[in-house]
């Protein structure tokens, strides 16, 4: 209908017959959200007025500095008034007059709140070195909106690329030939380099910066580089994918190659075939990493000091090691040592040898106990066999009294196990076995902790005795 207000919430346009009822719920939320900060927007049309009270248009927009679109043209030109607003809201400044915008107290704590209100500022302000310098600092790129003659200033430039880096896309020509300023730049973000003069580029010291700062910076600098001893091993020691970008020559230098592979074990994947089948660079990598087992040579996967060098990283790297590995009995034991897991590695005709059988139960007894330790509800989703096992129990409850509900009925009759599941939590009684609800100390330690939630689940007896009764809490 003509005159009708648009309806500019989330679902307006949007067909929501053949969404999910989760989808559909979401949009309705989102709608809902609209409507409320419709809503609020519409009060402040209707509460802020020319007729509004300073001190009302004061606590509105310190409450939300963009209510001052909704003041008075005279509130607006107010300077209190505007400061308040920008204090909370850097960007309300562009509701605010022309004097207000071309003060530099007002303009400054905008700057302040957030650097990008300089773009709301008259331009004799963005040519004044204290807002500006301000405004970088609290955002680099704000430099965008500044004189040409402070973009051109080392001060304030060295200012917003302190604060990041790649607002020296914002500096003048000159600036961006200034070693000292692109220095800082890319001492921030080695991404910097790529808004650097192409001199700038070339010169190595900038240059090994950028690339102690991020290894990407490489794909900036001039060609040469690639070749650069010094520089290259600055970029490997950041990131493996750094090999792929340097020159063949290099990427075969052991020195380099020792670099890569000590800051990550999977360098190896961009090595030639040739290294991946040297044992003193594989053994280097396993070290860092066992999973760089995976890159080694089919000859490599079955050394078995190799294998066992990885997996002392994760028993579950068995998984990348070769047929005769996975057959090796004491190969497999290190492994289950690591991770109970690792049997499913194993060759079929280990995974029923008896000691093997033996060692993956100690070692999934002593994950689960690790793991109830850390969460007692890691028990209830524990084999029978160790919902059973005292220890581990014990060790849940102490974590989560409750988690007694998932013990055996044997255990939940245990004195001990019980004595620590309702220290714990005393609402654990309930899961506690019968005969344990007729134990005075045991309920006394249960209502201590849970009160009278604690004290319905005692028994009949011990309700109405004294004792237990002073000591329920409240």
């Amino acid at each position: 209908m003509a005159g009708e207000a648009e309806d500019k919430t989330p679902a307006a346009d949007v067909d929501t017959s053949a969404m999910t009822p989760e989808a559909k719920a979401e949009m309705e939320k989102m709608e809902k959200e609209a409507k409320e900060v419709d809503r609020s927007d519409t009060y402040m049309k209707t509460r802020l007025n020319d007729k509004s009270t300073r001190e009302t248009v004061i606590a509105a927009v310190r409450q939300e500095g963009m209510h001052l679109a909704y003041a008075s043209h005279e509130m607006r030109c107010d300077q209190e008034v505007v400061r308040a607003a920008v204090e909370q809201d850097g960007h309300s400044l562009q509701y605010g007059s022309e004097e207000c915008k071309d003060d530099p107290g007002t303009v400054g704590r905008a700057v302040r709140q957030d650097g990008h209100a300089l773009i709301f500022a008259s331009r004799d302000i963005q040519d004044d070195r204290r807002v500006v310098k301000l405004a970088v600092k609290q955002d680099g790129h704000a430099l965008v909106f500044a004189s040409a003659a402070l973009r051109g200033d080392e001060e304030i430039v060295l200012e917003a690329v302190g604060q990041d880096g790649l607002a020296l896309g914002y500096a003048s020509e000159e600036m961006k030939r200034n070693k000292k300023v692109v220095m800082e730049a890319v001492r921030n973000t080695g991404h910097a380099l790529a808004m650097a003069a192409e001199e700038m580029k070339e010169d190595r010291e900038i240059v090994i910066e950028a690339v102690k700062s991020n290894w990407q910076a490489l794909a900036y600098a001039v060609p040469k580089f690639r070749s650069d001893r010094e520089v290259v091993i600055e970029a490997v020691r950041h990131h493996r994918t750094a090999l792929a970008c340097i020159s063949e020559e290099l990427r075969n230098d052991p020195e380099i190659i020792a670099e890569a592979i000590k800051a990550d074990g999977h360098s190896v994947v961009y090595l030639k075939d040739s290294c991946r089948n040297t044992r003193t660079i594989m053994f280097e990598a396993v070290k860092q990493d066992g999973h760089a087992l995976g890159y080694a040579s089919d000859d490599l996967k079955n050394d078995m000091a190799l294998v066992k060098e990885a997996l002392k990283n994760d028993g579950m790297v068995l998984s990348l090691a070769g047929t005769k590995a996975q057959a090796d009995k004491s190969i497999v034991l290190a492994a289950l040592a690591r991770n109970v897991k690792a049997v499913q590695n194993a060759s079929p005709e280990l995974r029923n040898d008896n000691q093997v059988f033996e060692a993956s139960q100690i070692s999934e007894r002593a994950a689960m106990l690790s793991a109830v330790k850390a969460n007692g509800y890691a028990l209830r989703g524990a084999s029978k066999v160790h919902q059973a096992d005292k220890e581990i129990v014990l060790a849940a409850v102490r974590q989560n009294g409750k988690v007694l509900v998932f013990a055996t009925e044997d255990l939940r009759k245990d004195r001990e196990i019980v004595l620590a599941a309702v220290k714990q939590n005393g609402k654990a009684l309930v899961f506690a076995h019968e005969s344990m609800k007729s134990d005075r100390e045991i309920v006394i330690e249960a209502v201590s902790e849970g009160g009278h939630v604690a004290l319905w689940h005692a028994a009949k007896e011990l309700q109405n005795d004294k004792e237990v009764n002073l000591a329920c809490r409240a």
